[in-house]
């Protein structure tokens, strides 16, 4: 089946030349709409991702026959980009392959995010999945062509070799890829309701960084006149909450506040908030002249490295 209905525009037209192509029902999610009177594909498009030409995914969620005509009371399934909230643990690549379906493609979900790959995520933070849409060759089509219709641009036929890991530049007819509808964003007025979990995480990691914020000052100072007490005291309400914190502030707080605990003479705890501090970051360094050796015995049998 082809797309020709002239409303869609230049960029449906264009995807409609190069074949079947429909959103994914997993793991792309989708909203309902129920059509109003005085409703057309282009105004919803418009109201869903602030785009009218982007009626071609909502065509090919639904597999509109040519022509329809949308009636008021009809339903829609809508393709639209999600947010999810980390868990403690989670990171790129297991969201990967969760929402994305391979864990190779953790680099696309991290450049979307404006997050390095290689950082490790804190419990709480958003992350944007982008919405998907499995494109079918109807007859032999280059990745330059796809790219063209769907992104307006064939340069982004080198990021469709590497999101479907092919070795090849052209699809066989009836062959299937992946497009990543990276440049499409939902209306944030038109996403799913957040569940209760998601938001106590998103609050617990805003109070966190919130608390860390406050901190982090006293207890640096309180490390600089050896107030080991006091360096307890300003971090211990944070020692739950490292996984919430950004990477950075979540290896300073257990760094100093293992530290502290060395200095008490409790090694077991010193060597459990070391070990979570070398889980956050595994290559972290500690420099030898900053820390006494008995500090830096600790970190190294949390498996923290010494230079």
């Amino acid at each position: 089946m082809k797309i020709a209905i002239a409303a869609l525009g230049a960029a449906a037209l264009g995807i409609a030349a190069l074949g079947v192509a429909h959103a994914q029902d997993a793991p792309t999610s989708t909203v309902v709409h129920r059509v109003r009177q005085g409703d057309s594909l282009e105004l919803i498009a418009a109201e869903m991702y602030g785009d009218r030409t982007k009626a071609v995914l909502i065509v090919e969620d639904n597999k509109l026959p040519r022509g329809h005509v949308l009636k008021p009371g009809d339903r829609l399934r809508i393709p639209i980009s999600r947010e999810v909230t980390t868990s403690p643990g989670d990171t790129f690549e297991s969201l990967a392959a969760t929402h994305l379906g391979s864990a190779r493609r953790a680099p696309f979900l991290a450049e979307i995010n404006g997050i390095p790959v290689d950082d490790s995520l804190p419990a709480g933070t958003i992350v944007t999945i982008p919405l998907t849409v499995a494109h079918t060759a109807s007859t032999p089509e280059s990745l330059s062509e796809i790219a063209k219709a769907y992104f307006g641009d064939v340069r982004q036929a080198e990021l469709l070799r590497r999101y479907n890991f092919l070795d090849k530049r052209t699809l066989d007819k009836n062959e299937s890829l992946v497009v990543p509808v990276f440049n499409v964003r939902s209306a944030a007025a038109r996403q799913p309701p957040i569940d209760a979990e998601s938001k106590a995480r998103r609050d617990r990691r805003r109070d966190a960084c919130a608390t860390s914020a406050k901190a982090l000052p006293a207890a640096r100072l309180a490390w600089t006149f050896g107030d080991y007490a006091a360096v307890k005291s300003a971090l211990g309400a944070l020692d739950p909450d490292l996984d919430y914190l950004d990477t950075n502030d979540a290896i300073e707080v257990a760094v100093l506040l293992g530290a502290a605990h060395v200095a008490f003479g409790d090694a077991e705890a010193a060597l459990a908030t070391f070990k979570r501090a070398v889980d956050r970051q595994p290559h972290h360094v500690l420099k030898r002249y900053d820390y006494s050796p008995r500090i830096l015995g600790v970190w190294q049998a949390a498996g923290g490295q010494v230079e």
